[in-house]
C-alpha cells in the first residue's frame, strides 16, 4: 500500500504545477482518500478491537460498582447456610428427622468442603480482575447448585417419598421455618440475577433455581410449581 501511495504522491508533486486547478483538487482529494483508506485497513481492525475491549472493561467496571456489594451479601448468606453449627438451615432440619436415610440427614463431608471452598472463594473475591465478574458469578452459582441439589432437594425427595405420619409435628414445623428462610434467599438471588442481566444486556446470572416445597400428604412438590412423581402417578392411575 505504501508503494502506490508514494508513487501517486511523487506524480502529484511532479505534475501539480502544470495541472489545471480542477485536476489539482481532484488529485489532492484522491490522495486523501487513499491515505485514509490505507490507515483504516492497517490500523482500523486493531482500533475497533481495542475500543470494544475498552467498552467491555467499562461495562464490567460499572457492573462491579453497582452490584458487587450485593453479590458479596449472597456469598455471605450461602456461607451461613453451609455452617454445620447453625440451626436455621434445611440440612439441620433434615438432620433432626430420624426416619430418613442417615446419608441424607447430614452429609457432613460435603458441608465441610463447601464451607472451606466458600472461605477461599471470599478471599479470592478481594483480588479478582473486574473483567472476571461474570466468571465470579458463574463459580458462585456452581457452588449454590451443589448445595441446593445435594443438601436440600435430595433430602427433600426422601422426605416426600416417605410416610408423612412418621414425621413429628416439631420436625415439620422446623422444616417449614427453615424452608421459608432458604426459599426467600433463593428468590432474592433470582431478583438480583434478573437485575444484573438487564444491566449487562445479556444473561450472566441464573434467574431460576428449583426450590423445596411444603410437606403435605399427596401434595408435596420437588420444586415450586413442579408436580411430584407421586401426584403424576396418581393422575395416571385415575386415567
Amino acid at each position: 500500500m505504501i508503494g502506490p501511495l508514494a508513487a501517486l504522491l511523487a506524480a502529484i508533486i511532479t505534475a501539480f504545477a502544470d495541472l489545471r486547478p480542477v485536476l489539482q483538487y481532484t488529485m489532492v482529494f484522491l490522495l486523501v482518500v487513499i491515505a485514509v483508506a490505507s490507515i483504516y485497513v492497517v490500523f482500523g481492525s486493531h482500533v475497533i478491537s481495542v475500543w470494544r475491549k475498552i467498552r467491555i472493561t467499562i461495562k464490567h467496571h460499572l457492573l462491579v460498582k453497582k452490584y458487587f456489594n450485593q453479590f458479596s451479601m449472597f456469598v455471605d448468606r450461602l456461607s451461613e447456610f453451609s455452617q454445620d453449627s447453625r440451626c436455621d438451615t434445611l440440612p439441620y432440619a433434615f438432620a433432626k428427622m430420624e426416619n430418613i436415610p442417615p446419608e441424607f440427614r447430614h452429609p457432613r463431608s460435603l458441608m465441610y468442603d463447601l464451607t472451606n471452598f466458600l472461605t477461599l472463594f471470599k478471599e479470592w473475591m478481594k483480588k479478582f480482575p473486574k473483567r472476571d465478574f461474570p466468571l465470579l458469578i458463574e463459580w458462585f452459582e456452581s457452588i449454590l447448585c451443589i448445595y441446593n441439589n445435594q443438601l436440600v432437594l435430595e433430602p427433600f425427595r426422601q422426605v416426600r417419598n416417605m410416610d408423612q405420619n412418621k414425621l413429628t409435628r416439631y420436625e415439620k414445623e422446623e422444616y417449614e421455618k427453615n424452608r421459608e428462610h432458604y426459599v426467600r434467599f433463593l428468590q432474592d438471588y433470582e431478583n438480583f440475577a434478573r437485575a444484573i442481566n438487564r444491566s449487562a444486556g445479556k444473561t450472566i446470572a441464573r434467574a431460576y433455581f428449583d426450590k423445596p416445597s411444603t410437606l403435605s400428604n399427596g401434595n408435596a412438590r420437588t420444586a415450586e410449581g413442579a408436580p411430584s412423581q407421586s401426584s403424576n402417578q396418581t393422575g395416571k392411575a385415575n386415567e
